[in-house]
């Protein structure tokens, strides 16, 4: 997949999964549910930082979050907004599971505008618009 769900989708169904290879479309059976909520980050702290020098950012999630939080089960990274391929993958090192917070390191990167991505490795990706 190359791009998230239409968060104002029915989520309630099944969705029929199309392939679609060189414009050539493949015939299969496979479906996926989509859960019926989505969950999402609460706060980036710093909101800012110079992407040029380490800083550790705190990823604040919903305090109703599906699971114990555990460093190993993330994966964050940075997309700089102008050139998407450009992105930036972040250190998670520490998950507070009381506090619902993932401390992640940003090693560096070009300036520029960065969407922030959070995924964990049962639930998938973590709403971090806004």
């Amino acid at each position: 997949m190359t791009t998230e769900f239409n968060a104002t989708d029915d989520s309630s169904g099944a969705k029929a999964l199309n392939i679609t290879i060189n414009g050539e479309t493949v015939s299969q059976s496979l479906s996926l549910s989509m859960m019926s909520s989505s969950e999402a980050t609460q706060a980036l702290l710093p909101p800012s930082a110079n992407p040029t020098l380490k800083t550790k950012i705190n990823v604040t999630l919903a305090s109703s979050f599906p699971y114990t939080l555990s460093k190993s089960d993330f994966t964050v990274n940075a997309t700089n907004i102008s050139n998407p391929s450009y992105f930036r993958q972040m250190n998670v090192i520490a998950a507070d599971d009381a506090t619902k917070t993932l401390t992640v390191m940003f090693g560096g990167a070009w300036s520029g505008l960065y969407q922030v991505n959070v995924r964990h490795n049962v639930y998938g990706l973590v709403n971090t618009t806004g």
